[in-house]
């Protein structure tokens, strides 16, 4: 079954809501992510930033207001400050600087089952509810055939797990021989921030430098199609 309400019903929503004022801070892209994808089982990223456009630290709150996803699916969401089981209802994220952006960002694996994600959220600087800013995200895919990647042979793996901070790991599980010398990798880190990291190629395989990484668990993932890695750094 899947829990999806209409775009229209979202909008109706925006409607009844206060007047949106962004004066505050920015919304990247848009304020509304709207993507088709392939119908598989990896995890993938979709994330709309919040720069603060103030010259002050700035606090923004979120609700979820409606919609939903295919049943089956697996949905979670990060904002600046934590990553979610799920999407709770609201949160205030942590303060970013002047020059800094909160952002919103779903963790989205359709495990193989078409479908789609309809959200529709508020975002405002924190006690200030008049200055809401609707943002949605349309997330679809059906049956799509998987593009292949330097990574597709087999799953992915990372050792050592756990790691010590400042080292290398080294990935297993791929096919060593591809004509790809390098390729680049997603890691999210135990804060929810968004880093790309160059994966190496050696006589040992391929691996990447843990230099300057904090402790905690971190996410890697190759490219937009690549296995997911739950690497822990101590």
């Amino acid at each position: 079954m899947v829990r999806v309400i209409s775009i229209s019903l979202l909008m109706c929503a925006a409607l009844l809501a206060p007047k949106a004022s962004s004066a505050q801070f920015g919304v990247t892209p848009t304020d509304s992510l709207v993507e088709m994808f392939t119908t598989d089982s990896l995890t993938r990223i979709f994330q709309i930033d919040f720069p603060n456009q103030t010259e002050d630290s700035l606090a923004l709150s979120w609700r979820w207001i409606d919609g939903g996803w295919t049943d089956g699916w697996d949905v979670n969401l990060c904002d600046l400050g934590e990553c979610y089981t799920g999407i709770p209802n609201s949160a205030d994220m942590m303060s970013c600087p002047a020059d800094g952006a909160g952002y919103l960002k779903l963790l989205v694996n359709a495990l193989s089952l078409e479908g789609e994600c309809v959200l529709h959220f508020w975002v405002w600087p924190t006690g200030n509810l008049d200055a809401l800013v609707n943002i949605y995200y349309d997330l679809r895919n059906g049956a799509v055939s998987q593009v292949p990647s330097a990574l597709a042979e087999a799953p992915l793996a990372a050792w050592p797990n756990p790691v010590q901070a400042g080292t290398h790991v080294v990935l297993s599980g791929s096919d060593t021989q591809t004509e790809f010398s390098s390729f680049t990798m997603q890691r999210l880190d135990p804060l929810g921030t968004l880093h790309f990291c160059d994966v190496e190629s050696t006589a040992q395989g391929w691996r990447i430098s843990t230099q300057g990484w904090s402790s905690g668990l971190h996410l890697l993932r190759a490219g937009h199609s690549g296995s997911l890695i739950r690497l822990i750094v101590q």
